[in-house]
């Protein structure tokens, strides 16, 4: 991984951290922006990035800061088919509308 990239996490894991106030989506407990881990809620895996392609998986309002381990895999909600669909699309429009603007 490159600079560029680790500065970039590190970015958005405070963003998140901001956003969240601190706590963990999962469990409640507060996490902080070093030991935590950024969370996709759709998954990274090869049938979610082909469906929905990287832009929105790997887009900010798909990504959560949780405790590694347990609390990262249950904000996946890859077992909910429904509720991927609805991120996905209002990610997609958030993207679309930003780009109307520029």
């Amino acid at each position: 991984m490159n600079e560029r990239k680790r500065i970039e996490i590190a970015e958005m894991k405070l963003e998140k951290w901001h956003a969240q106030v601190g706590i963990c989506p999962s469990c409640g407990e507060p996490v902080s922006v070093d030991g935590g881990e950024l969370a996709h809620r759709i998954p990274q895996r090869k049938w979610c990035l082909a469906r929905y392609g990287a832009r929105i998986i790997h887009h900010r309002d798909n990504l959560v800061l949780t405790h590694p381990g347990t609390c990262n895999d249950a904000v996946s909600i890859s077992n909910h088919p429904m509720e991927m669909e609805h991120l996905a699309q209002s990610i997609n429009d958030r993207m679309l509308r930003l780009e109307v603007n520029e």
